[in-house]
């Protein structure tokens, strides 16, 4: 020590003394001694080449000192600076390495964990990176200085490796795991679905590829896992079918997991911070009594001279009335027809008000809203007096009561199942749990090629824009369906990416089918339905199931023909529903029906309602293509189409397909 004094003795005018020890270097001159710490100094301190004499550099977090200092054996008082300052700071540096190893190892690489290593690596590097060590004293930093210069120079395939070693040791620690939690083994992409944990993470799940069995297993591997308490952990369903089939697989998991719809989740926090169980209006469930009560509303304003007038005016321009009649008609079908329309728009108008997002469409359409917002008023008086609310009041309200934190949630992981039909007001409260926990998770399982409901207010931009929405993600697909053959994966698959903006995905099938999947027949007579059930009858499996379907309610079978076909047909299952009902679900075998050229529809929706939907995409009939490969992709064996004498463009398409 005394030789190092000794060497860098000061010699300027003004300091008197320099003293370095195991405490750091004191500078004493006519103001006084300052003591600069080891522990203070970001660095090690370095001796300078100078124009005279050489200078000995401190790095200070107020900034650099220099002293100037005697002529003598620099590389061992160097040597011996950078052993003192390492004695300061070495346990420091092994102890952020090993905070950064674990973290590393306990999780997977994700996009908040990648930007706190880096953010970790960058500050250390900035201490430890940036001087030249003694090679004698590389024993000291060993490993830990390893570790801190490999992630600090991580680039994009470094990191991809990185992400890659861990999902392999995942698969390979939880491999029985995996083979049993679902009831069957999951397959290495399912595998791999859940053992990515990242902070916004989509999945694409297509037709039958079992996205079921991987939220049931993602659930159970966050909880095997040590990541997460079951309590943590909430799980998202569209419909209450659908929650029910999850609530019940995970039951036969033995996962404690909750399980809820939208719906029964607006419930849930109103009834906790309001501290009873909200009351829906029967408005809200009944669309013949929601439709009355408007009518009877649109009767009772009109004794108002200013409102008789708007509304006659509105029916005038909008819905083609009679423009000499001085008077209106209740009863008519233009009446009917706005009447509709309300009913359609109470809900549309209530969610983009919570939004935040009337502002154009009160622009565009105020010859039409000065009708609508009295009705609305009406209506939400209805509602207050009957001490209820509706739907669009559930999701809103409790999405207040989430952002004010009225509402505190212990999830921290939010599973989503079909994401591709959650609607704007909808993904806004997932946002509002999400951002009650500075680390949450949400896992979003959907499919592009199955957005069927943007009329009612579904945004497939959510989906095909992830990340755009919910922040940096990881998109994963699932690659294998387990419901239907090959070959008609491959039709249906082209048939929907005739869109180009739909997703690509690379999907196989587990079966291959040593019959044609899909059969086109001409429909040529009026018992066509009939006469291919008795096909099938003839060949099919005793208690096989049959699907008929059809684009619209009114080309179904009626109920007393339905009965009579199940009674003559009785080795058969029959069940008959529209595209958009049999959504999720699937036969052994499908009758695709009522396919003329009123399937895809050219009727256009009015603009007042079109302004409250998500933009309309550019290829032409987008999302009634969507809605033909749902209908395709329901059969697990074969797929009939009756095609009539004048069929649908579709039918066409995929015939050239063929």
């Amino acid at each position: 020590m005394q030789f190092i004094v000794h060497t860098l003795s000061r010699i300027t005018d003004g300091i008197t003394a320099m003293t370095i020890s195991t405490k750091g270097i004191v500078i004493e001159g006519k103001h006084g001694k300052k003591l600069y710490t080891w522990q203070m100094q970001l660095q090690p301190p370095r001796i300078l080449e100078g124009k005279i004499t050489p200078k000995l550099q401190i790095w200070m977090p107020e900034g650099r000192i220099k002293v100037r200092i005697r002529q003598g054996d620099r590389a061992i008082a160097q040597f011996e600076l950078q052993k003192l300052w390492l004695n300061a700071h070495i346990t420091k540096l092994r102890n952020s390495i090993a905070k950064l190893e674990s973290l590393l190892e306990r999780r997977y690489l994700s996009h908040a964990l990648l930007k706190t290593a880096k953010g970790m690596a960058q500050e250390l590097a900035g201490h430890w990176l940036t001087w030249p060590l003694d090679q004698r004293l590389e024993a000291y930093l060993a490993q830990s200085r390893y570790t801190l210069e490999e992630v600090h120079t991580w680039q994009p395939q470094d990191i991809e490796d990185f992400r890659e070693a861990f999902i392999a040791k995942q698969l390979l620690d939880y491999e029985t795991f995996f083979d049993g939690v679902a009831g069957q083994p999951l397959t290495v992409a399912q595998r791999r679905a859940c053992v990515v944990v990242d902070e916004r993470q989509l999945l694409l799940a297509g037709a039958g590829t079992g996205k079921t069995s991987v939220m049931i297993a993602k659930a159970g591997y966050l909880s095997a896992a040590g990541i997460a308490e079951a309590s943590q952990i909430l799980m998202l369903a569209y419909g209450k079918e659908a929650a029910n089939e999850m609530q019940s697989r995970l039951r036969q998991a033995n996962l404690s997991v909750e399980c809820r719809t939208f719906h029964s989740l607006g419930i849930h926090i109103l009834t906790v911070v309001e501290g009873k169980t909200p009351k829906l209006s029967q408005l809200s469930n009944d669309e013949r009594q929601r439709r009355q009560f408007i009518l009877e509303t649109l009767q009772s304003l009109c004794q108002d001279r200013t409102f008789n007038r708007n509304l006659l005016d509105l029916l005038k321009r909008n819905f083609k009335a009679d423009k000499d009649s001085a008077d209106i008609d209740f009863s008519s079908p233009n009446m009917s027809r706005l009447v509709k329309q309300f009913s359609e728009l109470i809900g549309m108008f209530k969610q983009s008000r919570s939004l935040g997002s009337l502002q154009q469409v009160e622009a565009e359409f105020e010859h039409y809203l000065a009708v609508f917002r009295p009705v609305l008023s009406e209506y939400q008086l209805y509602l207050n007096n009957e001490q209820a609310i509706d739907y669009e009041d559930m999701i809103s309200c409790a999405t207040k009561y989430v952002k004010n934190s009225k509402f505190e949630s212990s999830w921290v992981h939010i599973l989503v199942d079909e994401f591709q039909d959650i609607s704007p007001a909808r993904a806004e409260l997932v946002r509002a749990i999400l951002a009650q926990h500075r680390r949450s998770h949400l896992f979003a399982v959907g499919d592009d090629w199955q957005s069927i409901y943007r009329f009612s207010g579904a945004d497939l931009s959510l989906t095909t824009h992830f990340s755009q929405h919910f922040g940096p993600s990881t998109v994963m697909q699932l690659d294998k369906t387990f419901r239907y053959p090959q070959d008609l994966l491959n039709l249906a698959s082209n048939f929907v990416c005739q869109n180009p903006q739909q997703i690509v995905k690379q999907v196989r099938a587990q079966v291959v089918s040593d019959v044609p999947s899909l059969v086109i027949e001409a429909q040529n007579q009026d018992d066509a339905l009939h006469t291919k059930l008795s096909e099938l009858e003839m060949f099919a499996p005793s208690n096989s199931s049959v699907m008929i379907l059809a684009r619209y309610h009114k080309q179904l079978p009626p109920q007393g023909q339905l009965t009579q076909l199940a009674s003559r047909f009785n080795s058969l299952t029959i069940r008959a529903m529209t595209f958009h009902a049999a959504k999720g679900k699937e036969a052994d075998y499908t009758i695709l029906i009522g396919l003329d050229t009123s399937v895809p529809s050219n009727q256009n929706t009015d603009s007042i309602i079109e302004a409250f939907l998500a933009p309309l995409e550019a290829f032409p009939h987008a999302e009634e293509r969507r809605l033909f490969y749902v209908a395709l992709t329901r059969a697990k064996k074969q797929t009939y189409i009756l095609s009539p004498q004048q069929p649908s463009r579709f039918i066409t398409e995929i015939a050239e397909l063929m």
